[in-house]
Formats: structure tokens, sequence, C-alpha cells
């Protein structure tokens, strides 16, 4: 099956960013669910994670990673038409992932993986919002990375 991932990242981050990686965690994330779907990953900067947060969660303050569902439809991403169900978008803060990946003691890329499983994760309906979701979740995102994740 294929599953279609669309990868973008701020102008500021594009080098810092390895596309193929994000991507490629992405698909392992849908492979690991059985989820035929077509999702999009935006790497962005705080200031614009922030005004998101505002907006959609009246949370004034920058987050990691935002998961936004879609209905589920095809239709166009990115400027290109998809027959599979799209099933929301992944905004990721650079700036936040760099900074949990050096309390982590790890690399970025490394944050960056787990919050795009984490967004993938709540796009497909898991929750964090409880303990025992929660657990449930962040064993998910152990299994599919391939690590434990403290």
């Amino acid at each position: 099956m294929d599953r279609q991932v669309e990868i973008r990242v701020k102008a500021k981050y594009s080098a810092r960013v390895v596309w193929a990686r994000l991507a490629r965690v992405a698909r392992k994330t849908l492979r690991a669910e059985n989820a035929n779907v077509a999702l999009t990953i935006y790497v962005t900067d705080d200031a614009e994670i922030r005004k998101l947060n505002r907006a959609f969660h009246a949370t004034d303050a920058p987050t990691d990673v935002l998961a936004f569902p879609s209905d589920g439809e095809g239709g166009l991403m990115w400027g290109r038409l998809i027959k599979r169900p799209y099933i929301g978008d992944i905004i990721i803060s650079y700036e936040r992932a760099r900074e949990q990946a050096r309390a982590a003691g790890w690399r970025s890329a490394d944050e960056l993986d787990l919050l795009a499983v984490h967004g993938i994760l709540h796009l497909l309906g898991y929750d964090d919002r409880m303990p025992r979701k929660r657990a449930r979740m962040w064993r998910r995102q152990e299994e599919i990375l391939g690590r434990v994740i403290r």
C-alpha cells in the first residue's frame, strides 16, 4: 500500500531537517497502524506554532506538536490530487524539538521523529489526556521507534 506523506519545512530550517528521514518515520508509523492514508507534516518555528495554538486551542504559547485532523476525504494536498483518505496535518516546532532533544540527550532528528509519530498517532485516534491512554500511546510510540522514550 502506498502511504502518501507530504513534508514541508520552513525555509530557515530546510537544511537542518532530514526530509527523507521524517517521511520514512511517518510511513513506518502508518504501516505499523495499517493505515493507508495521506497526511502532511510541516516543520516551522515557535512563532508560527504559537499563533496556531492560540487560534485553535486558546493557548497563547508555543508547543512542540499540533495535530489537525481533516474530514477524511480525498482532495488536494499541496496542489496534488489524492484519492486516499487525507487524515490531516501535523505541525512541529523545530525550536521546541531542538530544546527537548537537548534536555533528553539525543539529536534533534530523534525528537522530530518522536513528534511526527506522536502527531500521527493523534490523527489516528490515540489520546494522551488520561493516564491509561497516555501510557498506551507512549508504548506504541516506543514500539514504532524501536527505543525507550523517557
